[in-house]
């Protein structure tokens, strides 16, 4: 995604290994989980970037104990929504990703083979404790799948006074803060109230793009709504000015998820 006017940037093994640090509120488990996608519509990079994510499901599901994607074997990019959904059960906020040897795809014998990317990972998830939904936070995206060159906008709003924090994360795994940033100081939000970011009279737009060389990618909107009692603000924990990579925006977020509400949104960008 580009901001105009802005800023520009373009099988499973657990070991619990103790608590999380004194800021977070949960348990720290280390998984081992695979995955695997084969090569079918998609260039070799989503192919494997798929596969990692997958991956990063899958010990998310084992750590939380829960069930979010059935599939193993991915051969549809649109599956990535779903995995990406996975990241709010749990945060990975420390991995060791380690690539297997290339494999085969097959459908059946009258089907050539498809060249198959599988990844192992060794994740320290952190699982925060059950919070109730105190904040009452609503939130969606003006649209699902979007054409590049389209306008983005996310839509907030709170039943309790929050401050509200946007978060983009990136086809190329990383993750960006959106808001606030460099030119939008902290947006606080009343019992109520709704907010659209960004406004369409703005001379801020987030437009939408894929990755040179990809005719589609998967990404996702992170809403946080953070209660002021905690002390902290968006801009003291996380840069406005550079994009973060996946597990250490995760580390950091773990810290305060206990005084947070959020709503990841995926979204599919298609080239024109």
């Amino acid at each position: 995604m580009r901001v105009v006017g802005v800023i520009v940037f373009g099988v499973c093994l657990l070991v619990l290994v103790g608590s999380a640090s004194a800021g977070g509120k949960g348990k720290l488990i280390r998984a081992e989980a695979e995955g695997s996608c084969a090569i079918v519509g998609m260039t070799a990079e989503q192919a494997r970037h798929i596969a990692l994510q997958r991956a990063r499901a899958a010990a998310i599901e084992k750590a939380a104990g829960v069930k979010v994607v059935s599939e193993t074997l991915v051969t549809n990019a649109r599956l990535a929504l779903d995995f990406i959904r996975a990241y709010s059960r749990g945060y990975i906020i420390k991995e060791d990703v380690r690539w297997l040897p290339l494999g085969q795809f097959q459908k059946d014998p009258s089907s050539a083979p498809i060249p198959l990317y599988r990844v192992r990972i060794k994740a320290d998830v952190f699982v925060p404790e059950p919070r109730p939904e105190v904040f009452g936070l609503q939130a969606f995206l003006n649209a699902q799948t979007f054409r590049a060159g389209e306008a983005l906008r996310v839509s907030v709003s709170v039943a309790k006074k929050a401050v509200v924090g946007v978060f983009n994360l990136t086809a190329d795994d990383r993750v960006q803060m959106l808001l606030p940033n460099e030119f939008v100081e902290d947006v606080v939000l009343g019992p109520g109230q709704r907010m659209v970011f960004p406004q369409e009279d703005s001379e801020i737009n987030l437009v939408v793009s894929t990755l040179e060389g990809h005719s589609s990618d998967t990404e996702a909107i992170m809403v946080v709504v953070l209660d002021e009692k905690c002390g902290v603000r968006f801009r003291s924990l996380f840069p406005s000015t550079r994009a973060m990579g996946f597990s250490e925006f995760f580390r950091i977020y773990s810290e305060i998820a206990h005084c947070t509400e959020d709503k990841i949104l995926p979204y599919e960008v298609r080239k024109r």
